[in-house]
C-alpha cells in the first residue's frame, strides 16, 4: 500500500474536523457507495471551539486547501511542524 501524507492549509478557521459517515449515513449519501465509507475520510476546516459570529454587514472569509506531499514525509525527511503549520 502506498503511503500518502495530506496537508491541510486553512485561513480564517482555527480548527479541523476529521470524520467518516460510517455505514448508516453512507447509505443515505447518493454519491457514496454503501461500502465506500470503509476507505474514506473527510477532513474539513472549521470554527468549532469558538464559533464565528457576525454582526449585520460584517464580512468573514475562510478557505482551505487540501493537498498531498511526497511520501518521503513518512520516512522522516520532512519536518512535521512545517507540514502541519499551514499558512504562516
Amino acid at each position: 500500500m502506498r503511503k500518502r501524507t495530506f496537508v491541510l492549509r486553512k485561513e480564517g478557521m482555527p480548527d479541523a474536523v476529521v470524520w467518516n459517515p460510517w455505514d448508516k449515513k453512507a447509505k443515505a449519501l447518493p454519491d457514496l457507495g454503501d461500502e465506500d465509507y470503509k476507505t474514506m475520510l473527510c477532513i474539513d476546516s472549521a470554527a468549532t471551539e469558538t464559533p464565528i459570529v457576525l454582526k449585520p454587514f460584517e464580512e468573514w472569509r475562510g478557505r482551505q486547501e487540501l493537498s498531498t506531499v511526497s511520501s518521503s514525509y513518512c520516512s522522516g525527511q520532512l519536518d512535521p511542524q512545517k507540514v502541519l503549520q499551514g499558512f504562516s
